[in-house]
């Protein structure tokens, strides 16, 4: 053959032969042709189209399609025609260094950009799989689910099946403490049986943990859940680059992380991670974590400010999508209400609240639903509806042992005794708030004030307004232990 410059694709194509090791009659015989043939191919004497160029390529060099057009268009850049203004070598090697920097670069995006939507496509294949192995699993008594979710652990889809758990134990936690911890463990099983790549395993892991961190929270393990978002926080920051296709949702460790700050009273903290988690969330978590951020308003004791984080969380809901945030929505704007003795503006909610409270079928939703109705009758002066409701709500917390809402339900009961002159009775209250004092993890500072109502209520001095005051206290101190009364 004379000695002459090949064509683009015959020049790519004896690139990659000399780069494999392979000799051109090696070559032909992996491609079932003659000698000649594979040689005429190189110097253009036979024509070869990029389709033609690709499947010899890939079939019989393992070369990727991407890696063939990269040589096909580094070797027209290395080929182009003189200007005509005809530049300087100097000049031109120059240009074509930096046009071919930038062709690669576009190449690398170009790559980068594919490869995470291939994964966000499988990754659509995982979730739905998941949502279906979850409705399945499900409906099984705990201990056979519990040994089947124990069995997936390993496979390949089994990363999204962990994300579903952790969805599962969140909504769990409003009812079932024990579940929602289960759960939640369970997706940190799975997440840590992923094999590879390591990085993706370790920001799974610090996906999943928050979610257990959270169920602690809720049940009031509160050291617990603290070290366990202290291990989330190290786990996602190991896995950083992990996830190229943003298949987690990052934001969630920060908004579950928030309520834990507001549950220690650390409202500016929790506020700043869930500015945090806004800026970065997708739109539809946007509704979610407004909620979020009213909700630490209101225990901050700022309930103006909640209203109107609520007024502008309205327009994003979307039923469909999530159907426990209108219950939320319209739940937390009635209770901010009644926080601002607005009882007219928190009446017309209640039929809404009970509605999307029975779709729900959440048992504490439905008795906190009771516990927003009795107060609303109390502030509207509907008295003996007022102490049937918070009676029967008071049974529900003395029954779960929740120490504080007994304590408030109480007293907002003594207010209504106190202003029928029912001093008797409220004294029978006082006497029955005694098991709170032994170790319910009830913060000093409300024992104290507790401890003063006891006081008062057993020498027949309680008022109406002084009991009412230590009620608002109450609300303000839940998650403010260092909040004193003022007596």
């Amino acid at each position: 053959m004379p000695d002459r410059i090949p064509p683009p694709p015959g020049a790519v194509l004896r690139f990659f032969r000399f780069a494999k090791g392979v000799s051109v009659e090696a070559f032909a015989k992996m491609a079932g042709v003659a000698t000649s043939t594979a040689s005429r191919w190189e110097y253009g004497d036979l024509p070869l189209s990029r389709d033609e160029l690709v499947a010899l390529l890939e079939k019989h060099l393992d070369v990727p399609p991407e890696a063939v057009d990269e040589a096909l268009f580094a070797h027209r850049l290395g080929n182009l025609p003189a200007e005509p203004i005809g530049l300087a070598g100097p000049e031109r090697r120059l240009i074509d260094r930096a046009a071919a920097a930038g062709g690669r670069a576009g190449a690398e995006a170009a790559r980068r950009e594919l490869a995470r939507e291939r994964l966000r496509q499988r990754a659509a294949g995982d979730v739905a799989w998941a949502g279906e192995a979850w409705s399945r699993l499900r409906r099984l008594p705990a201990g056979l689910q519990d040994t089947a979710l124990q069995a997936l652990q390993g496979g390949e889809r089994s990363w999204a099946l962990a994300v579903r758990l952790c969805a599962a134990s969140e909504a769990a936690a409003a009812h079932d403490v024990k579940e929602a911890l289960r759960l939640a463990r369970h997706a940190v099983s799975l997440a840590q049986a992923v094999a590879e790549p390591e990085k993706w395993r370790l920001r799974l892991l610090g996906y999943c943990e928050p979610f257990a961190a959270n169920a602690l929270r809720v049940g009031g393990n509160l050291a617990a859940a603290r070290e366990a978002f202290a291990r989330a926080d190290a786990l996602w920051g190991q896995g950083e680059g992990g996830d190229p296709a943003g298949l987690l949702d990052g934001t969630r460790r920060l908004d579950l992380k928030a309520s834990l700050l507001r549950q220690d009273g650390k409202f500016a903290e929790a506020l700043e991670l869930l500015d945090q988690a806004l800026a970065g969330s997708p739109p539809e978590a946007a509704v979610r974590l407004l909620i979020k951020q009213a909700t630490t308003h209101s225990r901050a004791g700022d309930y103006e400010t909640a209203i109107g984080v609520l007024r502008e969380a309205a327009p994003r809901i979307d039923a469909q999508r999530e159907p426990r945030l209108p219950f939320l929505y319209n739940f937390t704007l009635a209770v901010n209400y009644c926080h601002l003795d607005d009882f007219k503006h928190a009446e017309p909610l209640l039929p809404l609240v009970e509605a999307l409270a029975a779709d729900l079928r959440t048992r504490l939703d439905g008795i906190r639903v009771l516990w927003l109705r009795g107060r609303t009758w109390a502030g509207l002066g509907r008295k003996e509806e007022a102490v049937a409701a918070l009676t029967q709500v008071r049974q529900v917390f003395l029954g779960e042992q929740i120490a504080y809402d007994f304590a408030l339900v109480s007293l907002e009961l003594a207010t209504l005794y106190l202003e029928q002159g029912r001093t008797r009775q409220v004294k029978g209250l006082a006497e029955e708030l005694l098991w709170i004092f032994e170790g319910q993890r009830v913060h000093q500072e409300a024992l104290a004030a507790l401890a003063l109502f006891r006081h008062t209520a057993q020498a027949e001095e309680a008022q109406v307004e002084w009991t009412r005051r230590l009620v608002k206290y109450l609300y303000q101190a839940q998650h403010n232990p260092s909040l004193q009364f003022d007596a």
